[in-house]
Protein backbone atom coordinates (compact mmCIF):
# COMPACT_ATOMS: atom_id res chain seq x y z
CA UNK A 1 0.00 0.00 0.00
CA UNK A 2 2.77 2.69 0.66
CA UNK A 3 4.31 1.89 -2.62
CA UNK A 4 0.56 2.86 -3.81
CA UNK A 5 0.32 5.53 -1.78
CA UNK A 6 3.41 7.35 -3.72
CA UNK A 7 2.78 6.56 -6.77
CA UNK A 8 -0.71 7.96 -6.80
CA UNK A 9 -0.92 10.48 -3.18
CA UNK A 10 2.37 11.80 -2.44
CA UNK A 11 3.57 11.78 -6.33
CA UNK A 12 0.77 13.62 -7.41
CA UNK A 13 0.77 16.07 -4.48
CA UNK A 14 4.52 16.79 -4.55
CA UNK A 15 4.00 17.79 -8.86
CA UNK A 16 1.05 20.32 -7.70
CA UNK A 17 3.14 21.92 -5.16
CA UNK A 18 6.05 22.49 -7.87
CA UNK A 19 3.30 23.20 -10.81
CA UNK A 20 2.66 26.31 -7.89
CA UNK A 21 6.27 27.43 -8.96
CA UNK A 22 6.21 27.49 -12.32
CA UNK A 23 4.26 30.84 -12.99
CA UNK A 24 5.87 32.70 -15.86
CA UNK A 25 6.24 35.74 -13.32
CA UNK A 26 8.16 33.81 -11.07
CA UNK A 27 8.45 31.21 -9.13
CA UNK A 28 6.32 32.47 -6.02
CA UNK A 29 4.02 34.77 -7.96
CA UNK A 30 0.80 32.62 -7.70
CA UNK A 31 1.44 33.13 -3.66
CA UNK A 32 1.51 36.75 -3.88
CA UNK A 33 -1.08 36.69 -6.15
CA UNK A 34 -3.22 35.43 -2.90
CA UNK A 35 -2.01 37.72 -0.82
CA UNK A 36 -3.00 40.66 -2.93
CA UNK A 37 -6.08 40.04 -4.93
CA UNK A 38 -8.63 40.39 -3.09
CA UNK A 39 -10.59 37.70 -4.57
CA UNK A 40 -8.12 34.95 -3.50
CA UNK A 41 -7.46 36.87 -0.17
CA UNK A 42 -11.11 37.03 0.65
CA UNK A 43 -11.47 33.37 -0.05
CA UNK A 44 -8.77 32.00 1.80
CA UNK A 45 -10.34 34.37 4.95
CA UNK A 46 -13.76 32.76 3.87
CA UNK A 47 -12.11 29.12 4.00
CA UNK A 48 -10.62 29.73 7.32
CA UNK A 49 -13.53 31.78 8.97
CA UNK A 50 -16.32 29.02 8.12
CA UNK A 51 -14.05 26.06 9.12
CA UNK A 52 -13.24 27.67 12.25
CA UNK A 53 -17.17 28.35 12.85
CA UNK A 54 -18.22 25.03 11.59
CA UNK A 55 -15.86 23.10 13.99
CA UNK A 56 -16.99 25.06 16.85
CA UNK A 57 -20.52 24.70 16.26
CA UNK A 58 -19.54 20.96 16.19
CA UNK A 59 -18.38 20.54 19.01
CA UNK A 60 -20.55 22.29 21.31
CA UNK A 61 -23.82 20.41 19.74
CA UNK A 62 -22.12 17.39 19.83
CA UNK A 63 -21.35 17.19 23.69
CA UNK A 64 -25.38 16.86 24.54
CA UNK A 65 -26.15 14.30 22.25
CA UNK A 66 -22.63 11.59 23.05
CA UNK A 67 -22.98 12.63 26.94
CA UNK A 68 -26.91 11.32 26.33
CA UNK A 69 -26.17 8.59 23.97
CA UNK A 70 -23.52 7.09 26.74
CA UNK A 71 -25.93 7.53 29.61
CA UNK A 72 -29.03 5.42 28.49
CA UNK A 73 -29.39 2.19 27.84
CA UNK A 74 -27.92 -0.44 25.72
CA UNK A 75 -31.01 -0.44 23.42
CA UNK A 76 -31.81 3.57 23.26
CA UNK A 77 -27.79 3.93 22.66
CA UNK A 78 -28.10 1.92 19.76
CA UNK A 79 -31.26 3.60 18.33
CA UNK A 80 -29.60 7.29 19.12
CA UNK A 81 -26.45 5.90 17.71
CA UNK A 82 -28.65 4.82 14.41
CA UNK A 83 -29.71 8.72 14.21
CA UNK A 84 -26.20 9.59 14.35
CA UNK A 85 -24.12 7.15 12.00
CA UNK A 86 -27.32 7.05 9.33
CA UNK A 87 -26.67 10.77 8.30
CA UNK A 88 -22.92 10.06 8.66
CA UNK A 89 -22.62 7.49 6.42
CA UNK A 90 -25.83 8.97 3.89
CA UNK A 91 -24.18 10.85 0.97
CA UNK A 92 -23.07 14.37 1.87
CA UNK A 93 -24.23 15.33 -1.46
CA UNK A 94 -28.25 13.88 -0.42
CA UNK A 95 -27.80 15.62 2.68
CA UNK A 96 -27.13 19.16 1.04
CA UNK A 97 -29.62 18.54 -1.51
CA UNK A 98 -32.31 17.67 1.58
CA UNK A 99 -31.07 21.46 3.26
CA UNK A 100 -31.92 22.92 0.16
CA UNK A 101 -35.63 21.52 -0.18
CA UNK A 102 -35.91 22.52 3.54
CA UNK A 103 -34.44 25.86 3.59
CA UNK A 104 -35.30 27.43 0.18
CA UNK A 105 -37.21 30.35 0.09
CA UNK A 106 -40.91 28.59 0.15
CA UNK A 107 -39.22 25.57 1.75
CA UNK A 108 -40.68 23.72 4.33
CA UNK A 109 -39.49 25.37 7.20
CA UNK A 110 -40.49 28.73 5.76
CA UNK A 111 -43.81 27.34 4.53
CA UNK A 112 -44.17 25.75 8.29
CA UNK A 113 -43.26 29.48 9.86
CA UNK A 114 -45.44 31.66 7.32
CA UNK A 115 -48.85 29.35 8.30
CA UNK A 116 -47.85 29.38 12.01
CA UNK A 117 -47.72 33.29 11.68
CA UNK A 118 -44.34 33.49 13.43
CA UNK A 119 -42.69 34.71 10.38
CA UNK A 120 -44.87 37.40 7.84
CA UNK A 121 -41.75 37.15 4.90
CA UNK A 122 -39.56 33.93 4.03
CA UNK A 123 -36.20 33.59 5.81
CA UNK A 124 -33.74 33.30 3.76
CA UNK A 125 -31.45 30.50 5.49
CA UNK A 126 -29.52 29.56 2.45
CA UNK A 127 -27.10 31.28 -0.29
CA UNK A 128 -25.19 33.13 2.48
CA UNK A 129 -23.42 32.32 5.56
CA UNK A 130 -26.16 30.83 7.58
CA UNK A 131 -26.83 27.81 5.07
CA UNK A 132 -23.65 26.81 4.89
CA UNK A 133 -22.71 26.63 8.38
CA UNK A 134 -26.12 24.71 9.00
CA UNK A 135 -24.86 21.87 6.00
CA UNK A 136 -21.41 21.95 6.83
CA UNK A 137 -22.42 21.30 10.41
CA UNK A 138 -24.83 18.56 10.01
CA UNK A 139 -22.49 16.47 7.44
CA UNK A 140 -18.99 17.12 9.46
CA UNK A 141 -20.33 16.81 13.50
CA UNK A 142 -20.56 12.97 13.36
CA UNK A 143 -16.57 13.19 13.78
CA UNK A 144 -17.08 14.72 17.42
CA UNK A 145 -19.86 13.15 18.48
CA UNK A 146 -17.85 9.54 18.07
CA UNK A 147 -14.95 10.03 19.98
CA UNK A 148 -17.10 11.81 22.38
CA UNK A 149 -19.32 9.11 22.95
CA UNK A 150 -16.02 6.80 23.86
CA UNK A 151 -14.90 9.51 26.24
CA UNK A 152 -18.23 9.66 28.08
CA UNK A 153 -18.31 5.94 27.74
CA UNK A 154 -14.58 5.75 29.75
CA UNK A 155 -16.01 8.34 32.11
CA UNK A 156 -16.45 7.57 35.95
CA UNK A 157 -19.92 8.59 36.82
CA UNK A 158 -19.15 8.40 40.42
CA UNK A 159 -16.85 12.07 39.96
CA UNK A 160 -20.30 13.48 38.86
CA UNK A 161 -22.69 12.26 41.92
CA UNK A 162 -19.61 13.14 44.49
CA UNK A 163 -19.07 16.60 42.89
CA UNK A 164 -23.23 16.62 43.19
CA UNK A 165 -23.73 15.47 46.43
CA UNK A 166 -21.37 18.25 47.49
CA UNK A 167 -23.26 20.92 46.05
CA UNK A 168 -21.74 21.71 42.75
CA UNK A 169 -24.21 22.96 40.05
CA UNK A 170 -24.53 21.55 36.67
CA UNK A 171 -22.48 24.24 35.11
CA UNK A 172 -19.59 23.38 37.63
CA UNK A 173 -19.95 20.02 36.77
CA UNK A 174 -20.13 20.67 33.11
CA UNK A 175 -16.83 22.93 33.47
CA UNK A 176 -14.74 21.69 36.28
CA UNK A 177 -15.04 17.49 35.64
CA UNK A 178 -16.91 16.93 31.93
CA UNK A 179 -14.58 19.29 29.83
CA UNK A 180 -11.62 18.37 31.02
CA UNK A 181 -11.55 14.83 30.99
CA UNK A 182 -13.27 14.54 27.32
CA UNK A 183 -11.31 17.79 25.97
CA UNK A 184 -8.48 15.31 24.36
CA UNK A 185 -11.50 13.28 22.03
CA UNK A 186 -13.22 16.66 21.81
CA UNK A 187 -10.39 18.16 20.49
CA UNK A 188 -9.42 14.98 18.09
CA UNK A 189 -13.11 14.91 16.46
CA UNK A 190 -12.27 19.17 15.75
CA UNK A 191 -8.78 18.52 14.44
CA UNK A 192 -11.00 15.99 11.78
CA UNK A 193 -13.97 18.82 11.18
CA UNK A 194 -11.22 21.80 10.85
CA UNK A 195 -8.96 19.89 8.04
CA UNK A 196 -12.26 18.74 6.44
CA UNK A 197 -14.00 21.84 6.03
CA UNK A 198 -10.69 23.45 4.70
CA UNK A 199 -11.19 21.20 1.69
CA UNK A 200 -15.23 21.82 1.44
CA UNK A 201 -16.83 21.95 -2.13
CA UNK A 202 -19.94 20.64 -2.51
CA UNK A 203 -22.04 22.55 0.18
CA UNK A 204 -20.57 25.86 0.09
CA UNK A 205 -20.76 25.88 -3.70
CA UNK A 206 -24.90 24.79 -3.28
CA UNK A 207 -26.16 26.62 -0.09
CA UNK A 208 -23.51 29.34 -0.27
CA UNK A 209 -23.21 32.44 -1.97
CA UNK A 210 -20.87 34.99 -3.08
CA UNK A 211 -18.99 36.06 0.33
CA UNK A 212 -19.07 32.55 1.53
CA UNK A 213 -16.67 31.46 -1.84
CA UNK A 214 -14.25 29.11 -0.35
CA UNK A 215 -10.63 27.30 -1.37
CA UNK A 216 -11.95 24.92 -3.17
CA UNK A 217 -14.30 26.32 -5.56
CA UNK A 218 -11.43 29.52 -6.04
CA UNK A 219 -9.54 25.85 -6.86
CA UNK A 220 -12.51 24.86 -9.20
CA UNK A 221 -12.80 28.42 -11.33
CA UNK A 222 -8.77 28.80 -11.59
CA UNK A 223 -9.03 24.99 -13.77
CA UNK A 224 -12.25 25.33 -15.34
CA UNK A 225 -12.73 28.99 -16.57
CA UNK A 226 -9.07 30.59 -16.20
CA UNK A 227 -6.98 27.53 -16.77
CA UNK A 228 -4.55 29.27 -14.24
CA UNK A 229 -2.76 25.99 -13.04
CA UNK A 230 0.18 27.91 -11.01
CA UNK A 231 -2.67 29.78 -9.25
CA UNK A 232 -5.28 26.58 -8.38
CA UNK A 233 -1.87 24.92 -7.36
CA UNK A 234 -0.98 27.48 -5.16
CA UNK A 235 -4.54 27.41 -3.34
CA UNK A 236 -4.20 23.73 -2.95
CA UNK A 237 -1.09 24.00 -1.39
CA UNK A 238 -1.82 26.31 0.92
CA UNK A 239 -5.00 23.91 2.58
CA UNK A 240 -2.61 20.91 2.20
CA UNK A 241 0.15 22.61 4.34
CA UNK A 242 -2.53 23.79 7.24
CA UNK A 243 -3.93 20.33 7.22
CA UNK A 244 -0.73 18.83 7.44
CA UNK A 245 0.34 21.24 10.20
CA UNK A 246 -3.02 21.10 11.84
CA UNK A 247 -2.99 16.64 11.93
CA UNK A 248 1.16 17.09 13.50
CA UNK A 249 -0.33 18.87 15.93
CA UNK A 250 -3.38 16.82 16.80
CA UNK A 251 -1.17 13.84 16.67
CA UNK A 252 1.68 15.11 19.14
CA UNK A 253 -1.54 16.76 21.94
CA UNK A 254 -2.64 13.18 21.80
CA UNK A 255 0.70 11.62 22.83
CA UNK A 256 1.32 10.27 19.34
CA UNK A 257 -1.98 8.65 19.16
CA UNK A 258 -3.24 8.50 15.67
CA UNK A 259 -6.74 10.67 15.02
CA UNK A 260 -7.99 7.52 13.15
CA UNK A 261 -7.96 4.61 15.69
CA UNK A 262 -7.17 3.73 19.13
CA UNK A 263 -7.90 0.85 21.62
CA UNK A 264 -11.73 0.56 22.15
CA UNK A 265 -12.99 2.78 24.93
CA UNK A 266 -14.19 1.22 28.23
CA UNK A 267 -17.34 -0.22 28.07
CA UNK A 268 -18.32 1.79 31.52
CA UNK A 269 -20.42 4.67 30.88
CA UNK A 270 -21.80 7.87 32.99
CA UNK A 271 -24.91 5.37 33.61
CA UNK A 272 -22.39 2.65 34.97
CA UNK A 273 -23.43 -0.28 37.30
CA UNK A 274 -21.62 2.02 40.30
CA UNK A 275 -23.62 4.64 39.24
CA UNK A 276 -27.09 5.58 41.06
CA UNK A 277 -30.03 5.24 39.03
CA UNK A 278 -31.40 8.86 39.82
CA UNK A 279 -30.99 11.19 36.81
CA UNK A 280 -29.28 14.41 37.97
CA UNK A 281 -29.86 18.19 36.89
CA UNK A 282 -27.13 17.78 34.33
CA UNK A 283 -28.61 14.73 32.94
CA UNK A 284 -31.69 16.55 32.04
CA UNK A 285 -30.16 19.64 30.75
CA UNK A 286 -27.86 17.94 28.40
CA UNK A 287 -30.66 15.55 27.08
CA UNK A 288 -33.18 18.16 26.81
CA UNK A 289 -30.55 20.04 24.46
CA UNK A 290 -29.86 16.68 22.91
CA UNK A 291 -33.55 16.39 21.64
CA UNK A 292 -33.45 18.97 18.84
CA UNK A 293 -30.29 18.04 17.57
CA UNK A 294 -30.98 15.03 17.22
CA UNK A 295 -34.06 16.11 15.29
CA UNK A 296 -31.67 18.38 13.26
CA UNK A 297 -29.47 15.52 12.22
CA UNK A 298 -32.07 13.00 10.89
CA UNK A 299 -34.57 15.66 9.57
CA UNK A 300 -33.16 15.73 5.94
CA UNK A 301 -33.33 11.90 5.54
CA UNK A 302 -37.05 12.12 7.19
CA UNK A 303 -38.23 15.01 4.65
CA UNK A 304 -36.83 13.84 1.53
CA UNK A 305 -38.89 10.64 1.30
CA UNK A 306 -42.12 12.01 1.18
CA UNK A 307 -41.52 14.92 -1.64
CA UNK A 308 -40.49 11.99 -3.42
CA UNK A 309 -44.09 10.41 -3.95
CA UNK A 310 -45.59 13.82 -4.62
CA UNK A 311 -47.18 13.79 -8.42
CA UNK A 312 -46.76 17.93 -8.66
CA UNK A 313 -43.53 19.35 -10.39
CA UNK A 314 -42.54 21.12 -7.96
CA UNK A 315 -41.13 20.04 -4.53
CA UNK A 316 -43.71 20.54 -1.71
CA UNK A 317 -44.35 18.98 1.59
CA UNK A 318 -46.53 17.30 2.08
CA UNK A 319 -47.39 15.56 -0.54
CA UNK A 320 -50.78 15.92 -1.74
CA UNK A 321 -51.17 13.10 -4.04
CA UNK A 322 -48.90 10.39 -4.26
CA UNK A 323 -47.48 8.74 -6.88
CA UNK A 324 -44.32 6.45 -8.23
CA UNK A 325 -43.96 8.50 -11.50
CA UNK A 326 -40.61 10.14 -10.54
CA UNK A 327 -39.05 6.74 -9.76
CA UNK A 328 -40.28 5.25 -13.07
CA UNK A 329 -38.61 8.00 -14.64
CA UNK A 330 -35.56 6.98 -13.31
CA UNK A 331 -35.36 3.96 -15.15
CA UNK A 332 -37.01 5.00 -18.03
CA UNK A 333 -34.50 7.78 -18.20
CA UNK A 334 -31.19 6.66 -19.43
CA UNK A 335 -28.30 9.06 -17.79
CA UNK A 336 -29.80 7.80 -14.47
CA UNK A 337 -28.89 4.20 -15.78
CA UNK A 338 -26.04 4.67 -17.10
CA UNK A 339 -24.73 7.08 -14.15
CA UNK A 340 -25.91 4.34 -11.59
CA UNK A 341 -23.97 1.71 -13.79
CA UNK A 342 -21.17 4.40 -13.79
CA UNK A 343 -20.63 3.96 -10.03
CA UNK A 344 -21.20 0.87 -9.72
CA UNK A 345 -18.25 0.17 -11.89
CA UNK A 346 -15.90 2.19 -10.48
CA UNK A 347 -16.94 0.74 -7.19
CA UNK A 348 -16.29 -2.88 -8.24
CA UNK A 349 -12.82 -1.82 -8.69
CA UNK A 350 -12.13 0.62 -5.71
CA UNK A 351 -13.74 -1.65 -3.18
CA UNK A 352 -12.00 -4.65 -4.20
CA UNK A 353 -8.77 -2.91 -4.14
CA UNK A 354 -9.08 -0.70 -0.96
CA UNK A 355 -9.51 -3.70 0.55
CA UNK A 356 -6.39 -5.75 -0.51
CA UNK A 357 -4.77 -2.47 0.06
CA UNK A 358 -5.90 -1.69 3.66
CA UNK A 359 -5.83 -5.43 4.59
CA UNK A 360 -1.57 -5.83 3.53
CA UNK A 361 -1.12 -2.74 4.94
CA UNK A 362 -2.62 -3.37 8.43
CA UNK A 363 -1.25 -7.04 8.72
CA UNK A 364 2.36 -5.71 7.58
CA UNK A 365 2.38 -2.76 9.93
CA UNK A 366 2.65 -5.27 13.24
CA UNK A 367 6.19 -6.21 11.59
CA UNK A 368 7.12 -2.66 12.05
CA UNK A 369 8.55 -0.95 15.10
CA UNK A 370 9.32 2.14 16.18
CA UNK A 371 9.36 5.50 14.02
CA UNK A 372 9.35 3.58 10.67
CA UNK A 373 6.07 2.13 12.22
CA UNK A 374 4.65 5.37 13.34
CA UNK A 375 5.87 7.05 10.14
CA UNK A 376 4.16 4.17 7.96
CA UNK A 377 0.86 4.81 9.98
CA UNK A 378 1.17 8.66 9.78
CA UNK A 379 1.47 7.78 5.62
CA UNK A 380 -1.85 5.21 5.77
CA UNK A 381 -3.88 7.65 7.25
CA UNK A 382 -2.65 10.73 5.54
CA UNK A 383 -5.47 10.60 2.54
CA UNK A 384 -8.11 11.05 4.86
CA UNK A 385 -6.96 14.56 5.99
CA UNK A 386 -5.89 15.58 2.63
CA UNK A 387 -8.20 17.96 0.98
CA UNK A 388 -10.41 16.23 -1.71
CA UNK A 389 -9.83 18.58 -4.46
CA UNK A 390 -6.03 18.99 -4.23
CA UNK A 391 -6.00 15.06 -4.42
CA UNK A 392 -8.28 15.14 -7.57
CA UNK A 393 -6.30 18.40 -9.05
CA UNK A 394 -3.45 16.29 -8.34
CA UNK A 395 -5.02 13.13 -10.07
CA UNK A 396 -6.03 15.04 -12.98
CA UNK A 397 -2.95 16.57 -14.10
CA UNK A 398 -1.38 13.15 -13.98
CA UNK A 399 -4.19 11.22 -15.75
CA UNK A 400 -5.09 13.75 -18.51
CA UNK A 401 -1.90 12.38 -20.13
CA UNK A 402 -2.55 9.31 -20.10
CA UNK A 403 -6.38 9.50 -21.23
CA UNK A 404 -7.76 7.92 -17.91
CA UNK A 405 -10.42 10.24 -17.94
CA UNK A 406 -12.73 8.87 -20.08
CA UNK A 407 -13.40 5.48 -18.43
CA UNK A 408 -13.53 3.80 -14.70
CA UNK A 409 -9.67 3.05 -14.01
CA UNK A 410 -9.10 6.89 -13.18
CA UNK A 411 -12.13 7.74 -11.07
CA UNK A 412 -11.23 4.07 -9.63
CA UNK A 413 -7.53 4.62 -8.67
CA UNK A 414 -8.77 8.03 -7.04
CA UNK A 415 -10.99 6.36 -4.90
CA UNK A 416 -8.57 3.51 -4.12
CA UNK A 417 -6.47 6.14 -2.19
CA UNK A 418 -9.43 7.56 -0.52
CA UNK A 419 -10.83 4.39 0.88
CA UNK A 420 -7.56 2.21 1.68
CA UNK A 421 -7.23 4.32 5.01
CA UNK A 422 -10.39 2.94 5.65
CA UNK A 423 -9.93 -0.04 5.03
CA UNK A 424 -6.37 -0.30 7.53
CA UNK A 425 -7.73 1.37 9.94
CA UNK A 426 -10.83 -0.86 10.64
CA UNK A 427 -8.70 -3.97 10.39
CA UNK A 428 -6.21 -2.26 12.18
CA UNK A 429 -8.80 -2.12 15.07
CA UNK A 430 -9.38 -5.72 15.04
CA UNK A 431 -6.09 -6.95 15.20
CA UNK A 432 -5.40 -4.93 18.22
CA UNK A 433 -8.36 -7.16 19.85
CA UNK A 434 -6.04 -10.05 18.57
CA UNK A 435 -4.39 -12.58 20.23
CA UNK A 436 -1.11 -13.19 18.77
CA UNK A 437 -0.26 -16.42 21.10
CA UNK A 438 -2.98 -18.13 18.66
CA UNK A 439 -0.45 -17.76 16.01
CA UNK A 440 2.45 -19.28 17.92
CA UNK A 441 0.21 -22.13 18.91
CA UNK A 442 -0.64 -22.99 15.30
CA UNK A 443 3.29 -22.57 14.74
CA UNK A 444 4.10 -24.89 17.25
CA UNK A 445 1.42 -27.30 15.87
CA UNK A 446 3.40 -27.63 12.68
CA UNK A 447 0.91 -25.01 11.04
CA UNK A 448 2.35 -23.48 7.77
CA UNK A 449 1.88 -19.84 7.02
CA UNK A 450 -0.95 -19.95 4.30
CA UNK A 451 -3.02 -22.28 6.75
CA UNK A 452 -2.36 -19.96 9.49
CA UNK A 453 -3.45 -16.81 7.73
CA UNK A 454 -7.00 -18.85 6.13
CA UNK A 455 -7.31 -20.78 9.19
CA UNK A 456 -6.40 -18.19 12.49
CA UNK A 457 -6.09 -14.67 11.30
CA UNK A 458 -8.48 -14.15 8.51
CA UNK A 459 -11.34 -15.05 10.71
CA UNK A 460 -10.30 -12.17 13.12
CA UNK A 461 -10.38 -9.84 10.96
CA UNK A 462 -13.15 -10.65 9.16
CA UNK A 463 -15.65 -8.35 10.69
CA UNK A 464 -12.94 -5.05 10.63
CA UNK A 465 -12.61 -5.87 6.89
CA UNK A 466 -16.22 -6.43 6.25
CA UNK A 467 -16.60 -2.97 7.86
CA UNK A 468 -13.80 -1.21 5.90
CA UNK A 469 -15.45 -2.86 2.63
CA UNK A 470 -18.48 -1.19 3.38
CA UNK A 471 -16.84 1.95 4.63
CA UNK A 472 -15.05 1.62 0.89
CA UNK A 473 -18.36 1.43 -1.09
CA UNK A 474 -20.24 4.35 0.58
CA UNK A 475 -17.29 6.23 0.03
CA UNK A 476 -16.87 5.68 -3.62
CA UNK A 477 -20.44 5.56 -4.60
CA UNK A 478 -20.54 8.95 -2.74
CA UNK A 479 -17.42 10.84 -3.88
CA UNK A 480 -18.55 13.76 -5.49
CA UNK A 481 -14.96 16.36 -5.89
CA UNK A 482 -13.04 13.71 -7.91
CA UNK A 483 -16.11 12.66 -10.28
CA UNK A 484 -16.45 16.56 -11.00
CA UNK A 485 -12.56 16.29 -12.33
CA UNK A 486 -11.73 12.61 -13.31
CA UNK A 487 -14.64 12.06 -15.40
CA UNK A 488 -16.49 13.55 -18.61
CA UNK A 489 -20.02 13.03 -19.46
CA UNK A 490 -19.86 9.60 -21.19
CA UNK A 491 -18.12 8.21 -17.28
CA UNK A 492 -20.35 10.77 -14.96
CA UNK A 493 -21.00 8.84 -11.93
CA UNK A 494 -24.71 8.90 -10.14
CA UNK A 495 -23.21 11.65 -7.42
CA UNK A 496 -22.08 14.17 -9.96
CA UNK A 497 -25.24 13.86 -11.93
CA UNK A 498 -27.06 14.60 -8.54
CA UNK A 499 -24.73 17.62 -8.57
CA UNK A 500 -25.81 18.72 -12.00
CA UNK A 501 -29.21 18.40 -11.22
CA UNK A 502 -28.95 20.24 -7.97
CA UNK A 503 -26.75 22.87 -8.97
CA UNK A 504 -29.26 24.00 -12.25
CA UNK A 505 -32.99 23.18 -10.52
CA UNK A 506 -33.90 20.47 -7.82
CA UNK A 507 -37.01 18.25 -9.16
CA UNK A 508 -38.46 15.29 -7.69
CA UNK A 509 -36.40 13.03 -9.97
CA UNK A 510 -33.49 14.20 -7.55
CA UNK A 511 -35.49 13.55 -4.50
CA UNK A 512 -36.25 10.21 -5.65
CA UNK A 513 -32.75 9.39 -6.29
CA UNK A 514 -32.07 10.52 -2.92
CA UNK A 515 -34.63 8.73 -1.41
CA UNK A 516 -33.67 5.09 -2.55
CA UNK A 517 -29.42 6.41 -2.15
CA UNK A 518 -30.15 6.83 2.35
CA UNK A 519 -32.64 3.19 1.50
CA UNK A 520 -29.68 1.36 0.04
CA UNK A 521 -26.87 2.89 2.91
CA UNK A 522 -29.51 2.10 5.73
CA UNK A 523 -29.90 -1.48 4.20
CA UNK A 524 -26.06 -1.78 3.83
CA UNK A 525 -25.68 -0.61 7.33
CA UNK A 526 -28.17 -2.84 8.46
CA UNK A 527 -26.99 -5.69 6.77
CA UNK A 528 -23.49 -5.17 7.92
CA UNK A 529 -24.88 -4.83 11.85
CA UNK A 530 -26.74 -8.38 11.45
CA UNK A 531 -23.73 -10.07 10.61
CA UNK A 532 -21.47 -8.66 13.14
CA UNK A 533 -24.34 -9.22 16.04
CA UNK A 534 -24.68 -13.12 14.82
CA UNK A 535 -20.88 -13.62 14.39
CA UNK A 536 -20.90 -12.23 18.19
Amino acid sequence: MAMFLVLFFILPLLRLCLLSLSDPAGPFAAYLRLISVPAYRSGLLATFGIAGMVTVLSVVVSYPVAYLMASVGPRLAALLGLCVLLPFWTSSLVRTTAWIILLQRYGVINTLLLEAGLIRTPIAFIYNLSGVLIGMTHVLMPFVVLPLYGAFRGLDRGLLDAAESLGATPFTLYRRIILPLTARSAFAGAAIVFMSALGYYVTPALMGGARETMAAQLIAFNIEDQLDWPTASALSTVIIVVSLVIFAAAHILGGGKSLFGGSAPSTRGVSGTTSSPRRSALDWALATSAVPILVFLVMPILIIAPMSLGSSPFLSFPPRDLTLHWYRLIVTQSQWVYALWNSLAVAAIAVPGASLLGTFAAIGLDGLRGRLRAMTEILMVTPIITPAIALALGLYYEFAPLRLLSGHWGLGIGHIVLAAPLVFVSVRTSLSRFDPTLIQAAQALGAGGLRIGAQVLLPAITPGLAAGAIFAFITSFDEVIMSLFLTNVRSRTLPRLIYENVSEDINPTVAAVSTLIVFATLLILLMHVTIVRRRS
